[in-house]
């Protein structure tokens, strides 16, 4: 149940920037049409959804055209989902189900192993053509003059030595799919290409991963760009690891943090050390998002280095606040004894926040900074453990 309603949330997630637009209400097929989707009743759903589509009345019908595709999709009538999607894009064109009916089409072709249709939808788009040239200017003719000696015909140039007019796009490695996959006029967007990438992934990787790279690098828009790290963050291959490694090390900025933001996502017992990699050479964001993400991985000893070599007092304090996070009690108290005054506030809050009850009763009783002991006490009191709450019921 759960594999078949994540296609209708992801859709629906897609939808939610649109969904704040006025829009007309459900009919009562519409409204008996929906809640036999959410009980996954499939065959009945897609008789109100047809009866719904061919209704002139009905005011939502590209919504009925899309819960129909999806419909028929969960009934394993793929032709007839392909072809309803068909009839959506003709349709409705500009309809705000046109997209997800899209992504619907790409997870029908993998499921039927359609990978020429899934190379299709990884091209990249055409480049726009040339701007037309500026009309000349009109200059006053010149008086006529004698006229030239005659020059011989120009030689024949062969084809393959005139230069194209503009570049190509990327040229899928398979001829066209049937138009029922791929309509005419139609290039798919970024997502598209990201989610077909990604149903290439298990099967084609190596040639895959490269392409993902370019997305995430070149991508104009930074959730593009997130979207392709997530694939490569998921794969599990060695080379898709060091691909979103890169891209943490010279991405743009935005880029940069998702990616260090992925790699806190990646199991691996060598990505500590790739993101201590990322954080010598980031800036300040990028720092705060290794940081972050180490947190994640309980990554303590990793955290302590940062600790004992970053010079920027802030960045210091949110790596010993967050190697408490980490579970790095040991690690925290150790500093303390050597740490400078400025920094021990920060070990005292990582130390609630490891839990480390212990430890901070031993701070309690021997700071001689009442600023810090009183804060060690608060900590204990907010902490309410049963070792806490008789420590400070004895030292009232």
């Amino acid at each position: 149940m759960t594999k078949r309603l994540s296609m209708v949330f992801v859709l629906a997630a897609l939808l939610v920037p649109q969904a704040v637009i006025a829009r007309v209400a459900d009919s009562k097929r519409m409204e008996r049409a929906k809640d036999l989707i959410a009980d996954e009743q499939w065959v009945r759903a897609i008789d109100e959804l047809k009866a719904a589509a061919l209704d002139p009345r009905e005011p939502n019908k590209d919504e009925a055209l899309f819960w129909l595709a999806h419909s028929e999709n969960q009934a394993r009538d793929d032709m007839e989902a392909i072809e309803t999607i068909s009839r959506l894009e003709h349709e409705f064109p500009k309809s705000r189900w046109v997209k997800p009916a899209r992504s619907l089409r790409i997870e029908i072709a993998q499921r039927l192993q359609r990978s020429d249709v899934l190379w299709w939808y990884t091209a990249a788009p055409a480049p726009p053509p040339p701007p037309p040239a500026a009309a000349p200017r009109a200059i006053t003719p010149a008086p006529p003059a004698a006229p030239p000696t005659p020059a011989p015909p120009p030689r024949a140039v062969a084809p393959s030595a005139v230069p194209p007019s503009q570049p190509s796009a990327q040229a899928p490695p398979f001829p066209p799919p049937p138009p029922v996959w791929v309509p005419q006029g139609f290039f798919p967007d970024t997502d598209l290409r990201i989610q077909a990438l990604s149903s290439l992934m298990g099967t084609d990787a190596p040639r895959v991963i490269p392409i993902l790279r370019t997305i995430a690098l070149d991508a104009d828009d930074a959730g593009e760009a997130r979207r392709a790290l997530f694939v490569l963050a998921q794969s599990g291959r060695a080379d898709a690891r060091s691909t979103v490694v890169e891209v943490a090390k010279t991405g743009p900025e935005p880029v940069r943090i998702a990616a260090v933001r992925e790699l806190g996502r990646i199991s691996g017992p060598t990505v500590a050390s790739d993101l201590l990699q990322v954080y010598s050479s980031g800036n300040e964001r990028v720092k705060y998002q290794v940081v972050t993400s180490l947190a994640r991985r309980d990554a303590a000893p990793a955290l302590l280095r940062i600790v004992e070599s970053e010079k920027d007092p802030r960045l210091r304090d949110v790596a010993i606040v967050t190697l408490g996070d980490a579970g790095g009690r040991t690690q925290l108290f150790t500093l303390y004894s050597t740490a400078p005054a400025d920094a021990k506030r920060a070990i005292v809050i990582g130390l609630f926040n490891a839990k480390a009850e212990d430890e901070l009763i031993r701070i309690a009783e021997s700071e001689r900074d009442s600023a810090i002991r009183d804060e060690a006490i608060s900590r204990l009191r907010l902490l309410g453990t049963p070792k806490a709450r008789a420590y400070l019921e004895a030292h009232r």
